[in-house]
C-alpha cells in the first residue's frame, strides 16, 4: 500500500475521532498553604496579594503600601474550562464542578466589617475598575446586572447594603451584586467575620450539571491548622442554575472580594477544585487530510511547524509575563530599569565587577553614576532558571527581608526576562 494511500486512511480515522461524541474530562486541583510559588498558577489582581500562607484577595496588614479601605481584588486560577457542548439553546448535560475552600474573614478589632467574598465563575481574569465597596469585585455601577457580564458568583457579605437581608448572609449572585436568593446565616449559627476572634470555616460549592442546580455548604473549623469537619448534610442555600446561556463556554474560576468604608481582612487559605468538563477542540484541520495527497500534507506539516514555533514563543512570552506578575506583586518594588543602564552601570559586565556566582546566576558590582546608586547585579538566563517556583521563592525571601546588613531589592528588565537587582 502507497504512502498516500496510508496517510488517507489516517485521515479518515482522525476525522471519525474529531466526529465521535465527546466524554466529559476531570481536573482536580488541590491548593494550599499558599506561598510565592502560586504565582505561576494563579492570577493575582492587584491589590491581591499571596503572603502568610494565603490568598489575599484584598490587601492584608503587612502591606502598608494598601490602604484597606475601598479596595477590590481577584484571584482565580489562570486556567480555562469548557462548561458545555453545542449552542446555548441546546438541553444536553453541563459540565459539573466541586469546589471546597477554607476562608477566614477578620474583622479589625471592633470595627464594623465590610464588604464581602465571593466564589466566582466568570469569562475572564480582568478585575473591574471601582469595583470596590458593595460590588464585591464582581461589577461596578456602571456594568452591574448587565447579561454581557457572564458570571455567577456566591458571595459571602457581611456588610448590608439597601438590597441585602442582613449583614451576615451568604448569596446567590447572576451577572449583579444584588442577589437572586440569599440565606441568612445567624440563625444557623454561623458568623463570617465575628468580633474579636478569627473564625475558619469550610465552605463547599457543588454544581450539578445534570440536574442544573447549586448547593452551598457552611462547616467551621475550630482551628486553622484542624481537621476538615465533614460536609453537612443539608445546604444553607440551594438554587436551580442552567449555567448554559449565563456564563461563558469557556470560564474561570477564582475569588473576588472588597472592602468599603468599613474593612476586613479576605483571606482563602485552602481551595480544592474538581470540574468535569468538556475537551477543547485541538485539531479542527485534520478533516482536510481526508483524500488528502502527499502535497498537501506536506503544506499542511509545513503550516504546523509554523504553528508550533508560534505557539512555543507564545508561551515563553506567558512564562516571561507571570514572573513580571509576581514580581510586580511583591510589596516595595519601586522601579525598573533598562538593560543598557544595567549594561552601563557595571561597565558591560566586566570581569573585574564580578562579585561571585550563586542560585540563577552571576553577581556583579554595578554604579549608577546620576543617582550615585551602588548596586548588586545578578544576570540570568532561561538556562540558569530549572523553575519559575524556586526563583520566585527566593526573590519573595529576599523582599521581605529588612536588615542593615542586607541590601534592598529592586527589579529590572532585560529582553523580556527579569533580572534581580539589589541596591
Amino acid at each position: 500500500m502507497g504512502l498516500a494511500a496510508n496517510l488517507r486512511i489516517v485521515a479518515v480515522l482522525l476525522c471519525f475521532a474529531t466526529a465521535a461524541p465527546k466524554r466529559l474530562k476531570t481536573f482536580t486541583g488541590k491548593y494550599g498553604p499558599f506561598n510565592a510559588t502560586y504565582y505561576t498558577i494563579f492570577e493575582v489582581e492587584s491589590p491581591a496579594t499571596i503572603s502568610n500562607e494565603a490568598l489575599q484577595v484584598t490587601p492584608d496588614t503587612a502591606q502598608r503600601e494598601f490602604d484597606l479601605k475601598n479596595q477590590s481584588g481577584r484571584v482565580f486560577l489562570n486556567q480555562r474550562f469548557k462548561l458545555w457542548e453545542g449552542s446555548i439553546h441546546s438541553s444536553d448535560e453541563i459540565a459539573s464542578f466541586n469546589s471546597s475552600f477554607l476562608i477566614n474573614v477578620y474583622r479589625i478589632g471592633n470595627n464594623t466589617p465590610g464588604e464581602g467574598l465571593a466564589f466566582v465563575v466568570a469569562p475572564d481574569l480582568n478585575l473591574p475598575p471601582k469595583s470596590y465597596g458593595q460590588y464585591l469585585g464582581l461589577t461596578n455601577s456602571t456594568t452591574d446586572g448587565n447579561a454581557t457580564n457572564r458570571l455567577v458568583a456566591v458571595e459571602f457579605d457581611t456588610f448590608k447594603e439597601d438590597f441585602d437581608p442582613d449583614a451576615n448572609h451568604v448569596g446567590l449572585n447572576i451577572n449583579s451584586v444584588r442577589s437572586k436568593n440569599t440565606t441568612s446565616l445567624t440563625p444557623l449559627g454561623i458568623e463570617i467575620a465575628p468580633a474579636g476572634q478569627a473564625r475558619f470555616y469550610n465552605v463547599w460549592v457543588q454544581y450539578d450539571g445534570a440536574d442544573k442546580f447549586i448547593a452551598v455548604y457552611i462547616a467551621e473549623q475550630a482551628e486553622k491548622e484542624g481537621d476538615t469537619p465533614p460536609r453537612p448534610v443539608t445546604p444553607v442555600l440551594k438554587e436551580g442554575l442552567d449555567l448554559r446561556g449565563v456564563v461563558e463556554q469557556y470560564s474561570y474560576f477564582g475569588f473576588s472580594a472588597s472592602t468599603g468604608d468599613a474593612e476586613q481582612l479576605n483571606c482563602v487559605l485552602r481551595w480544592n477544585l474538581t470540574v468535569e468538563y468538556y475537551p477543547e477542540e485541538k485539531r479542527p484541520w485534520a478533516k482536510i487530510l481526508l483524500g488528502a495527497g502527499v502535497p498537501t500534507l506536506t503544506a499542511v506539516m509545513a503550516a504546523a511547524a509554523a504553528a508550533g514555533y508560534y505557539i512555543r514563543k507564545k508561551r515563553m512570552e506567558r512564562c516571561n509575563t507571570d514572573i513580571l506578575g509576581a514580581l510586580r506583586s511583591l510589596p516595595g518594588t519601586p522601579r525598573e530599569f533598562e538593560f543598557k543602564e544595567l549594561k552601563k552601570a557595571t561597565n558591560n559586565f566586566d570581569e573585574k565587577n564580578k562579585l561571585g556566582e550563586g542560585g540563577f546566576g552571576v553577581v556583579y558590582r554595578g554604579h549608577f553614576q546620576k543617582e550615585n546608586l551602588e548596586v548588586a547585579v545578578k544576570w540570568f538566563s532561561r538556562e540558569n532558571i530549572k523553575g519559575q517556583d524556586d526563583f520566585l521563592a527566593e526573590l519573595t525571601i529576599i523582599n521581605r527581608l529588612r536588615h542593615r546588613h542586607l541590601v534592598r531589592l529592586l527589579v529590572l528588565q532585560r529582553d523580556g526576562l527579569f533580572s534581580p537587582l539589589h541596591s
